[in-house]
């Protein structure tokens, strides 16, 4: 009847009006890291793959006393719903044209963040807020 069930969604979600908000990312980023985009595909996809819709600024730095005004510690930085997603330890000078070494399972570094990291900050972020008495 015309009270069945919605069939469930197919695909990637795209167009569902029930979603929630989509997550403001901020991509910070230098011209003399090569990575940088590689790590704009990466954020792209593991969004895509995790279903979760980006409100996506990118914006290249170039002047240290920008870098310090934004916590710069390096190219790509990713910074979702406001947070970095991998903050830097204490004391990193925060410079235009430094890079990013990002800490990938194993213990090795890297130059942009495992896929996992930043799947969970997105989908963190993403989720609606939990109630108050959880």
């Amino acid at each position: 009847g015309p009270d069945r069930a919605a069939p469930p969604r197919r695909g990637r979600g795209r167009g569902y009006s029930g979603r929630v908000a989509a997550v403001p990312v901020t991509y910070l980023w230098n011209r003399s890291c090569p990575s940088h985009a590689e790590g704009l595909e990466l954020l792209r996809r593991v969004a895509e793959s995790a279903g979760v819709e980006l409100a996506l600024t990118t914006r290249e730095v170039t002047s240290d006393q920008e870098a310090a005004a934004l916590r710069f510690p390096g190219s790509p930085t990713y910074l979702v719903a406001g947070r970095d997603i991998a903050p830097p330890p204490a004391g990193v000078p925060f410079a235009a044209d430094g890079c990013r070494a990002y800490t990938r399972p194993g213990g090795r570094i890297g130059p942009l963040p495992d896929a996992a990291t930043l799947t969970a900050a997105l989908t963190a972020a993403a989720a609606p807020d939990p109630p108050e008495d959880a």
